[in-house]
């Protein structure tokens, strides 16, 4: 019996000492209070509520409790560089602390991530025009441990054919009649091969390969000048991008298919099959002297021909790559890395603002268009690189561009969704992180219905030493590894222009916050149905010297997110 009330008298002390415990928890807790549900979804970049009471003497957020990061708008996180969550999971534990004199609270969350992943899906092998050989390529850009994604993009004209791209090497010329009677008289197949190498460096959670080839008419092929009325202006070079690597999946060459209208309806057949399938033009400015135009026009493409197909795979456009940055003259926008002045055709149809202008119609209402970046390199042996090598266009010799992805994991599937939603963007090289909400929607590429004043939140981290928190080497491939602690200097906010007319935009707001995390928060009072936006974010960087027009900015950096596009606003 005594030994039962002695029981009884340490239970009851051990539950009273655990109720105060809890109590002082609590109380403790209550300093810090995340103002967001468990299993909210987060972009990086995103700002998250928060109330810490009491001025603590340090702050600091984790994921999972691993590394402490520092990134706060006043009280707010700002979740740039989180950990990437495991392959297994699909929430994670986002934690507050706050540091006092005698004790520290905190507050968890239950969330889901989408990180910022970088990669470069354009680049040329030996399968084609390129220098360096396909495993050369991946196995550098694995080594360089800089991108996460990569995509090879070889010529379709020219994978299991004869390179007749004028002017080039005798040495290039004799290697694809080699490849070519290679193809023709053994097993040899590149597109296979090309295929069998995706599937072999693909490594999930870590380095991701995309299947796709670029389809690359010239002037000179059927469909283009002189052999259509329209001239080059039904022809541009497209990248295609395949969801995964299909086993019969096929690549399209301009001698098979002559023009847009045919070269997109064969890809939607594709994506009827299940070989799904999204695109993107580039380099819409070039020229290529005497051989003439490689150029876009943005009018012709979202007017003359089938919508249907188009539609259904064309997500925007590369606004940045080593030919040169293409957005546009018509904002008053730095062009940073410029085409060189012998392979440009400055004409209004061919800046993407144009393009801009004409996916901002009632008529494409719901149809995504977004900016991304790439390399279109041919002479370095990797991807994603600041080496200024190429033999193309008078050497063009610019960076790399990147495109930045927002997904939860590192995998083709998740990447390529994230492409096709036009979660992306595209900066000139640097890992420039940035976050653009209107209304508090992410909506690049995309429509949306928003209120008047329309609230517009631009969030940016600028690149910084060392690696990120997945491992990943912050500088490129021939850039200096202390060149990048270098602050976000300018963000602009640009609109559709609607008093000049097309192709013109305007500025509506131009923020110099020289930090290295960037606020922006701005009001547009004037909004209305069909305006399109776009952000533009410039750090400086290590100064490239690129050897063309002495008047050029050799060492500024653009990130170039949007366009976002108004479908209707509400008072």
């Amino acid at each position: 019996m005594m030994f039962i009330i002695i029981l009884f008298i340490v239970t009851v002390h051990s539950m009273q000492n655990q109720n105060q415990i809890t109590s002082a928890v609590s109380d403790t807790l209550k300093e810090v209070s995340i103002s967001l549900n468990d299993y909210t979804e987060l972009y990086e970049g995103d700002m998250v509520p928060c109330i810490i009471q009491n001025n603590p003497s340090r702050i600091y957020w984790t994921i999972d409790n691993q590394s402490e990061h520092f990134t706060f708008y006043q009280t707010n996180p700002v979740i740039f560089d989180p950990e990437q969550t495991p392959l297994e999971k699909e929430y994670v534990n986002l934690s507050v602390f706050a540091m006092y004199d005698d004790h520290t609270s905190y507050d968890s969350i239950q969330v889901k991530i989408y990180r910022i992943y970088f990669g470069d899906i354009h680049f040329h092998s030996t399968f084609s025009d390129g220098y360096n050989p396909i495993d050369i390529l991946y196995k550098n850009a694995i080594d360089d441990n800089y991108v996460d994604y990569v995509c090879l993009t070889d010529h379709a004209e020219i994978v299991n054919g004869l390179d007749l791209t004028p002017p080039q090497p005798l040495w290039m010329f004799s290697r694809s009649v080699l490849q070519y009677l290679a193809f023709l008289f053994t097993d040899y197949d590149e597109w296979q091969i090309i295929k069998e190498k995706a599937i072999e460096y693909y490594d999930p959670g870590s380095f991701t390969t995309f299947l796709g080839f670029e389809y690359s008419p010239g002037p000179w092929y059927p469909g283009g000048f002189p052999f259509s009325q329209d001239g080059h202006e039904d022809i541009s070079h497209v990248n295609f991008y395949y969801k995964d690597v299909y086993s019969d999946a096929p690549e399209f060459s301009a001698r098979q298919q002559h023009t847009w209208h045919d070269i997109f309806n064969a890809m939607y057949e594709e994506h009827q099959k299940g070989h799904y399938n999204i695109a993107f033009p580039h380099h819409p400015l070039a020229t290529f002297g005497i051989w003439g135009a490689y150029t876009v026009n943005w009018s012709y493409l979202a007017n003359n021909i089938d919508a249907e197909a188009r539609n259904a795979l064309l997500r925007g456009a590369e606004v940045y790559s080593k030919w040169g940055q293409a957005i546009g003259k018509y904002s008053d926008i730095p062009i940073t890395w410029s085409y060189s002045s012998v392979n440009i055709l400055d004409k209004p149809q061919y800046w993407i603002e144009n393009g801009l202008w004409e996916w901002s119609t009632s008529d494409k209402i719901n149809q995504r268009f977004m900016m991304i970046a790439s390399s279109d390199n041919h002479a370095t042996d990797r991807p994603a690189s600041a080496s200024m090598n190429s033999r193309i266009s008078s050497g063009h010799p610019n960076p790399a561009g990147i495109i930045a992805t927002y997904a939860v994991h590192n995998t083709r599937s998740e990447l390529w969704d994230a492409m096709n939603q036009c979660n992306s963007y595209g900066t000139q090289l640097l890992k420039i992180r940035a976050n653009a909400r209107f209304d508090d929607q992410l909506a690049y590429g995309q429509w949306i219905d928003c209120t008047s004043p329309l609230q517009i939140n631009v969030t940016a981290l600028a690149t910084f030493n060392g690696t990120d928190s997945t491992g990943k080497r912050m500088y490129p491939h021939a850039y200096s590894p202390d060149e990048l602690d270098y602050p976000i200097e300018e963000v602009w906010i640009i609109k559709k222009d609607t008093d000049k007319g097309k192709p013109w935009c305007k500025i509506i707001a131009h923020e110099q916050p020289n930090s290295d995390l960037a606020i922006i928060e701005v009001e547009d009072h004037t909004v209305q149905a069909n305006d399109f936006y776009y952000i533009v974010i410039k750090q400086k960087g290590q100064y490239l010297e690129n050897g063309l027009d002495s008047d050029q900015n050799r060492d500024e950096y653009l990130a170039f997110l949007g366009p976002v596009f108004i479908r209707s606003v509400h008072s």
